[in-house]
């Protein structure tokens, strides 16, 4: 009888090594229940924090684009631009820009053109685009481009270059406000989310 009793408490003690006691199991699921979701990191206007060569701005290409294509540059005081070109059996090149009108509202248009690639090949345009963006992307917007938050362009490029990907688009960003510095960066350097909240809808 000794024996069966010495066995029972071998073996209750052996099976609380991995069978933690409840009132551990009701501690650590409180303390999971009051750990909340993780929080998302706000928007901002990505500026670099390296000593690299500054990123040049693509206004002037904008222009251009929509001078041959006889689109209108917007002139408002406050400008988001994107401008990307790139390809491979096909040359594309866009501008998206969303400017914010007097009203408060940030109202978008967006031209672009492609060619195969073969000389001598015409440009043919894409379809145009103009749209207004909702309240809630605006407040966003809005949000976004009143900070800024550093951005290392040397991190991460010390292996050895590769070429891009065939049909890659080089997107670049402008950030304009008149009476307040103008930032320029590419999407691909911690611009994504901003980029998302100007393209036209689908």
């Amino acid at each position: 009888m000794n024996s069966r009793i010495a066995d029972i408490d071998v073996d209750v003690r052996d099976r609380s090594k991995h069978h933690p006691p409840m009132m551990t199991l009701l501690v650590l699921a409180a303390a999971a229940g009051s750990a909340g979701p993780p929080t998302t990191p706000p928007l901002c206007v990505p500026v670099a924090s390296d000593n690299l060569r500054p990123t040049t701005s693509d206004i002037e290409e904008h222009k251009k684009l929509r001078q041959a294509l006889n689109e209108p540059m917007p002139e408002e005081r406050q400008m988001v631009m994107l401008h990307g070109k790139g390809g491979h059996l096909s040359t594309e090149e866009y501008s998206i820009i969303v400017a914010r009108s007097p009203d408060g509202q940030w109202r978008g248009t967006a031209v672009g053109r492609r060619r195969i690639a073969v000389e001598g090949a015409p440009f043919t345009p894409v379809q145009r685009a103009e749209w207004v963006l909702d309240d809630a992307s605006g407040k966003r917007l809005n949000d976004a481009i009143s900070r800024t938050c550093p951005f290392d362009r040397a991190a991460g490029n010390d292996r050895m270059p590769e070429p891009p990907p065939r049909g890659y688009i080089s997107e670049k960003m402008d950030v304009v406000s008149a009476g307040r510095q103008n930032y320029s960066f590419y999407v691909g350097e911690g611009g994504e989310a901003v980029a998302a909240l100007i393209r036209p809808p689908r």
